[in-house]
């Protein structure tokens, strides 16, 4: 019977959970009002009357078309207030951290950047005529190259003019915050306390069977299909890249990260991409190149490919660099995987963070719904603290092999549910499938057929065309749609509690470097 429950019904149940958050909201709101009405400066109001009228409209009128057209891009974080600038979980963390001088001036330059990358995917995700009205309103040209231009400028004179008032970081400061991936009204409405109980019995197991095989032999584990090596193209591996050059303190910004260009990041991702040896029953068990067919998202396994990006996070409090692996399959499928998540679209997500001087200490895994998260870091370099009160967290599940990173890191996923069931150091053997890499940026404006360009993912950081069961039956653990594959930036990790992959201090927090 659940398995015939429509699409659309879960959609309606999506702005129920939604209409309930705001009326949680309201709560709050009246909660604190009197303190909020007191705390409004009125310096701030002024500074924002007397910005540059042109470029305010223009920012406007660009939040309307993309609202509009539902395009917006939700991979980092609007600053309020700030038009220009999108942030991070990390950027946020590093709003206590910078001093008003040079460190400052980055942080911000950093946010402006990004800013200018998230308006440009949505300018170019915009429909064509969502541009042409867009264009109507403001005067211009209907030309994507001239709206990206003009969103770059006005950004720069509204950042100038805002820049020039004393207080401009404090307000900034004050402004910055990343919301989470949970919703309170869920958890209220389900009953999280009594639910959470269950759910952390079936969690455990699911952690001592994830243990058992990791602990297992490779020649002792399982295979249902036929093992498929998927090896990165040949190039670079760590012994390869300059690493002092690249992560000598002179080479840092004032935030302390790594000034990389783009065929440097590659060059890195390249390096410490990961061997995939996966057991194949059928062509969902085949990683492949992610694509439109009309208007569905779907996995080409002829193509192999895995998608890398970089994020940021902090070792010892010391800001260090990640780099991560996406790669997906068709569905989650197979005799292994519980019925209630399997569906359309899934995914695993690899992240290997490096110590200040390139060195991995730490690989973490999920699955891209951000279920079945682990760690394994480097034996001898960290040692754990005490595990959370349900003695769920941290989940160390192997540690990083001695050999690694002279020799690849190769993970051993099994069919259907796509879970990594061991992890060890080798290479890919000749007759291995070659995988492309590809920057994930590519999946955030993605080229129909006919050259109309659509993120794969919606405003909510779900993966378009993903589907699941899932949130009937653990709606109570207040992850909107659970189950879903996600984009980066949206992954809750923790099914009982509270974290997220992208959290700044996630590492500290459970472990002793």
């Amino acid at each position: 019977m659940v398995s015939m429950i429509k699409y659309d019904n879960w959609q309606r149940l999506h702005r129920t959970r939604k209409g309930l958050d705001r009326v949680c909201r309201i709560f709050i709101v009246f909660a604190f009002l009197w303190q909020g009405c007191s705390g409004i400066n009125p310096q701030d109001s002024d500074i924002n009357r007397r910005r540059p009228h042109q470029d305010v409209r223009f920012f406007e009128e660009l939040d309307a078309a993309v609202a509009a057209s539902g395009v917006h891009e939700v991979s980092t974080f609007s600053v309020e207030g700030f038009p220009y600038l999108r942030t991070t979980r990390f950027l946020a963390a590093m709003k206590d951290r910078v001093n008003n001088g040079v460190e400052a001036e980055a942080w911000v330059a950093e946010m402006h950047r990004l800013g200018l990358e998230a308006r440009n995917k949505e300018i170019i995700n915009l429909p064509e005529r969502s541009v042409h009205k867009l264009a109507e309103r403001i005067g211009m040209p209907p030309d994507r190259a001239a709206l990206m231009k003009e969103m770059s400028d006005s950004a720069g004179r509204l950042k100038a003019y805002d820049r020039s008032h004393p207080e401009f970081f404090e307000r900034i400061r004050n402004t910055v915050n990343v919301p989470d991936e949970y919703s309170p009204a869920m958890r209220i409405f389900g009953l999280y306390p009594l639910a959470a109980i269950p759910v952390t019995i079936a969690a455990k197991n699911a952690n001592q069977k994830f243990s058992k095989w990791h602990q297992t032999s490779l020649e002792d584990l399982p295979v249902e299909g036929r093992l498929f090596v998927f090896g990165p193209e040949t190039g670079n591996n760590p012994k390869d890249i300059d690493l002092v050059r690249i992560f000598s303190p002179s080479g840092r910004n004032a935030l302390g990260l790594p000034n990389l260009n783009d065929k440097e990041i590659f060059a890195l991702a390249l390096a410490f991409a990961p061997v995939i040896t996966q057991d194949v029953v059928a062509a969902y068990d085949r990683l492949g190149k992610v694509e439109w067919q009309k208007s569905r998202v779907i996995i080409n396994p002829q193509l192999a490919s895995v998608y890398y990006y970089t994020t940021y996070s902090f070792i010892n409090q010391i800001s260090v660099l990640q780099i991560n692996y996406a790669f997906w399959y068709s569905e989650r499928s197979g005799e292994k995987s519980p019925g209630y998540e399997k569906g359309p679209l899934d995914g695993i997500t690899v992240r290997v963070s490096l110590n200040p001087t390139g060195r991995p200490v730490m690989v973490d895994i999920m699955n891209s719904c951000g279920c079945y998260h682990f760690y394994a870091p480097r034996k001898g370099m960290v040692k754990i603290k005490k595990p959370s009160t349900q003695a769920l967290y941290p989940f160390v599940a192997t540690w990083l092999p001695d050999e690694y990173p002279a020799r690849r890191l190769t993970l051993r996923v099994n069919s259907g549910w796509h879970q990594v069931e061991h992890l060890y150091a080798g290479e890919a053997p000749p007759a291995s499938v070659t995988y492309r890499l590809l920057p994930y940026d590519l999946l955030e404006s993605l080229p129909h057929s006919d050259d109309r360009v659509e993120s794969v993912f919606d405003s909510d950081g779900i993966m378009k065309s993903s589907r699941r069961i899932e949130p009937y039956i653990l709606f109570s653990m207040g992850i909107p749609r659970i189950g879903y594959m996600r984009q980066r930036g949206h992954h809750a990790i923790h099914i009982v509690g509270r974290a997220h992959f992208t959290d700044a201090d996630i590492f500290d927090r459970y472990f002793a470097f």
